[in-house]
């Protein structure tokens, strides 16, 4: 484990006395633990999922854990708070996993088109020993993971026609997100990635700057409207990326074994309260779109295969992730 650059908080000293005073906190004073979340809302699925965690928290450990859910960005950005998190000055984040990528490449795995064969088989892979086995990498880099997010996945739409098969977006403009990994996947797949942030897609698919993007169901209509200008959704699912809960190391291994378990279990049981209401918003926002007029194609079978088979070259450009890749896929 590499050299810690950074001395622990005061709050992460002060647990460990804490801890002698009781399983839960022996009457102890609350500790406050802050879980910074981008996403705005009470009702945004990854903050019912918080909210529920910091609920059972609080219950279960008879008020010793104040777990504070502070969304909508007000603690900074996914990328500054991490460093924060990292260094132990905020205590707890939601990541997405290609953000966690930016401190340890192996995190690259968990988000490879062709990966995960599905929303359940990724669950019981994270949920089991492949969710252990990167809790433990990320302990290399002062953090902690306690559970498993869903975050959807991502499928084509377009302002031009259906797609049906990879040979149906030739000449089609696609925004991508602004990553070497994204528009490697768009040139596999057949279309021309134009890489683009998210706030420019909208109008950029009503000029025919682009011709269409690539999103899960709540952000091609809730979050973005893209519905409006893009009336073509192919639901081919070609890339899945989970997100962590992730606590400071330090804090972390601060507590008493009981206190561990009671937070991890808290975490656990949030991120099942995300999952559904993620499920619940993705069935709302594909019946707005369809409501609206959108066409949903519907691959068979055998036309989602020709999609994987066009993306998988994808996973040569990362021969040092090859075994580990191998190894998620025998866990799902």
């Amino acid at each position: 484990m590499k050299k810690r650059l950074f001395a622990l908080p005061i709050l992460v000293l002060a647990l460990f006395i804490i801890g002698a005073c009781g399983d839960n906190g022996g009457g102890a004073e609350a500790i406050t633990l802050r879980l910074s979340e981008v996403h705005s809302g009470a009702d945004h699925p990854a903050n019912v999922g918080h909210l529920e965690f910091a609920r059972l928290a609080n219950e279960r450990s008879d008020g010793f854990f104040n777990v504070e859910v502070h969304y909508g960005g007000t603690l900074g950005s996914e990328m500054e708070v991490m460093a924060q998190v990292q260094m132990g000055t905020v205590e707890m984040i939601r990541l997405p996993v290609p953000v966690i990528a930016n401190v340890d490449d192996r995190f690259n795995a968990l988000f490879l088109p062709g990966v995960w064969d599905g929303r359940d088989p990724m669950f019981r892979a994270l949920d089991g020993v492949i969710g252990e086995y990167f809790a433990e990498i990320l302990r290399e880099h002062d953090m902690y993971i306690l559970a498993w997010h869903d975050a959807g996945a991502r499928s084509l739409y377009n302002s031009v026609r259906p797609i049906y098969t990879p040979e149906d977006l030739a000449g089609l403009r696609i925004r991508m997100q602004e990553a070497p990994l994204m528009i490697r996947l768009m040139e596999l797949m057949g279309g021309v990635p134009v890489p683009m942030g998210p706030a420019e897609v909208y109008t950029a698919i009503q000029t025919g700057l682009v011709d269409g993007a690539e999103n899960n169901w709540p952000s091609f209509v809730t979050s973005f409207s893209h519905h409006e200008v893009a009336p073509f959704f192919t639901e081919n699912e070609h890339s899945r990326a989970p997100e962590a809960v992730i606590i400071n190391l330090g804090v972390w291994e601060g507590l008493t074994q009981a206190q561990q378990d009671i937070l991890r279990q808290a975490a656990i049981e949030g991120a099942v309260a995300q999952r559904e209401a993620w499920a619940r918003v993705e069935l709302e926002a594909e019946a707005e779109a369809i409501a609206s007029g959108v066409q949903v194609t519907r691959l068979t079978p055998e036309q989602l295969q020709a999609f994987t088979d066009r993306i998988m070259p994808i996973w040569d450009d990362f021969p040092e992730l090859i075994d580990l890749i191998y190894m998620i896929r025998d866990a799902q």
